[in-house]
C-alpha cells in the first residue's frame, strides 16, 4: 500500500505496509521563493535583489500535507494515534513512495480525530526548501605528490563540501586557494554550484570529499 516512510532517530515506519493506513490526501507545495525588493529614489520600478547576497534564488520552507484513514478495533487505533501524537513538534524525516530517492525533513504537526472505529490522522509538516538525496555523494583520490584535476559533478542546489585529508593538500576551486592539514573540513565560502566544478589539488596523502545533493 502506497504511502510515506516517516524517520524519527534511527527508527522509521511506513503509513502503508506497517500500519496499513489508506492515504486520502497527499500535498507537497513548492517552496515560495525569498523575494527581496528595494525602492531607489528616482529610478523606475522596483530594484530586485533576490539573488544580490549569493547569486543564487533562496526560498522560504516548504509545507507538505498528508492525511491518512484507518479502520480497527478501538484499542489498535489508541496505538496508531500514539504513534503519531509522539511525533508531534518534533524534527522528522518523510521519504514519500513516489521520489523515493530523496527525504524531506522539518518540524511535524499532528492531529487525529475519531469516528467509532475510523481513525483520521493528519500530518503537516513545516520542510526545509529542498528535498535532499538518501545517499551522500563521495570523490576521493590519492596524491603522490603530484597534481590532480577533480571534477565534480553536482546535480543538485549550490551546496557545501565536507573535505578530509590524511596529509597536508592545497586545493583550488573557483579561483580560491585552500592549504588544508590533516583533518576534516567543512568551509562555508566554499560550494559546489549545480553542474560541474573543477578542484585542482597538490600534494599527497587521501583527499575524500563528501556532499549530499538537494532539490526542489
Amino acid at each position: 500500500m502506497r504511502g510515506i516512510t516517516i524517520i524519527k532517530d534511527s527508527n522509521r515506519i511506513h503509513t502503508g505496509d506497517d500500519l496499513d493506513l489508506v492515504q486520502e490526501v497527499k500535498e507537497i507545495d513548492p517552496p515560495t521563493i525569498q523575494s527581496y525588493f528595494v525602492e531607489v529614489p528616482g529610478r523606475n520600478g522596483l530594484l530586485n535583489l533576490t539573488k544580490g547576497l549569493t547569486g543564487d534564488v533562496t526560498y522560504k520552507n516548504r509545507s507538505l500535507k498528508f492525511q491518512y484513514l484507518a479502520i480497527g478495533k478501538r484499542e489498535d487505533l489508541l496505538d496508531i494515534a500514539d504513534l503519531f501524537n509522539r511525533y508531534h513538534g518534533e524534527i522528522i524525516k518523510i521519504i514519500d513512495d513516489d521520489t523515493p530517492d530523496y527525504y524531506y525533513e522539518g518540524e511535524a504537526s499532528v492531529t487525529t480525530s475519531w469516528d467509532n472505529t475510523l481513525l483520521t490522522i493528519s500530518l503537516e509538516i513545516d520542510a526545509d526548501p529542498f528535498r535532499k538525496n538518501l545517499e551522500i555523494t563521495t570523490v576521493s583520490t590519492t596524491l603522490n605528490n603530484d597534481v590532480k584535476h577533480i571534477i565534480i559533478n553536482n546535480q543538485g542546489v549550490s551546496v557545501s563540501p565536507t573535505i578530509e585529508v590524511t596529509k597536508e593538500v592545497n586545493i583550488i576551486i573557483n579561483d580560491n586557494t585552500y592549504t588544508l592539514n590533516a583533518g576534516k573540513y567543512t568551509i562555508s565560502k566554499l560550494e559546489l554550484k549545480t553542474g560541474s566544478t573543477v578542484i585542482q589539488a597538490s600534494g599527497s596523502g587521501v583527499l575524500k570529499i563528501q556532499y549530499r545533493e538537494a532539490r526542489l
